[in-house]
């Protein structure tokens, strides 16, 4: 029988934010989820929704694209830690129209044991179970967790953005819709809890003006993910994209340039564009 992936998320210490801001986190949560759903369509066999308090839900056709979801939505929900299990398994119970908390099978059961075991995991926040070996992938997927938690507010703006401008996708996967991107873009740039933790201001500075410029924007680039396993640095370093989010953000690019830099942001693009073909080859159906 096919195989269909759960994915099951949660936020580490979610009781621990004030209420203002555990109320903005759910609607910024809600908008996120929203828009990913619609960016990764084709590959959702039952939308990411909210299943209880904190948790979040879904069930894929695909492993590689429920990763890709998850990494995505962690960038965006920075510096709110999450968590996720994610289940390779049959599907057997199936409710029609129902959501994917009605379903039930193997692959919800994975990543219900997965989540679990990461709660007492501290060098984890993601872990895939499935009834193959899946230590070697489990390492890669988390090898940039420790780049990712090191980045301070300005770092994750700019890693996001990079990663909305050059996604990585599968190579079957048509994704003209960038508006999607851009309503990303701009309320990841408007999304305040970061600046609270971070707290990180500086007078005059472009994280202080509020307002992004999507004028001229000269391309997206995908970066395709099919299970081969090459040099990363020739298909992730892209040309002038410096200027181009320097453009957006309305800064320098010498500015830009020293926040990759110091942000290890193709470094962490690397580990997980190696960690992404892996998983690619290790679980395609």
């Amino acid at each position: 029988m096919k195989n269909y992936v759960s994915l099951i998320m949660d936020i580490e210490k979610s009781r621990m934010y004030a209420m203002e801001d555990r109320i903005e986190l759910q609607n910024y949560m809600s908008y996120c989820i929203d828009k990913l759903n619609e960016l990764y369509r084709e590959n959702i066999e039952h939308d990411v929704t909210f299943s209880a308090g904190d948790e979040l839900q879904g069930l894929f056709n695909d492993t590689t694209v429920a990763v890709m979801y998850f990494r995505l939505f962690e960038m965006l929900l920075k510096p709110v830690e999450l968590r996720a299990g994610i289940g390779v398994g049959e599907w057997t119970v199936k409710i029609d129209n129902g959501f994917s908390t009605q379903q039930d099978g193997p692959a919800y059961h994975r990543a219900r044991q997965a989540i679990k075991e990461i709660y007492n995991n501290t060098l984890h926040n993601v872990k895939i179970c499935s009834d193959r070996d899946d230590i070697m992938a489990n390492h890669l997927i988390n090898a940039s967790k420790m780049l990712k938690n090191q980045q301070i507010y300005m770092q994750n703006i700019v890693l996001v953005i990079l990663e909305l401008l050059c996604p990585f996708v599968k190579l079957e996967t048509n994704l003209d819709k960038y508006q999607i991107v851009r309503e990303l873009l701009e309320i990841k740039f408007k999304y305040k809890i970061g600046r609270r933790k971070y707290s990180y201001s500086r007078k005059g500075d472009f994280f202080e003006n509020g307002e992004l410029c999507f004028s001229e924007i000269p391309f997206i680039k995908f970066i395709h993910i099919d299970g081969n396993i090459k040099e990363a640095e020739e298909h992730i370093v892209v040309r002038n994209v410096s200027t181009i989010i320097s453009e957006i953000l309305r800064c320098s690019r010498q500015n830009v340039d020293n926040i990759l830099k110091r942000g290890n942001s193709y470094k962490i693009r690397e580990l997980d564009y190696m960690a992404l073909q892996y998983i690619e080859r290790m679980y395609k159906e």
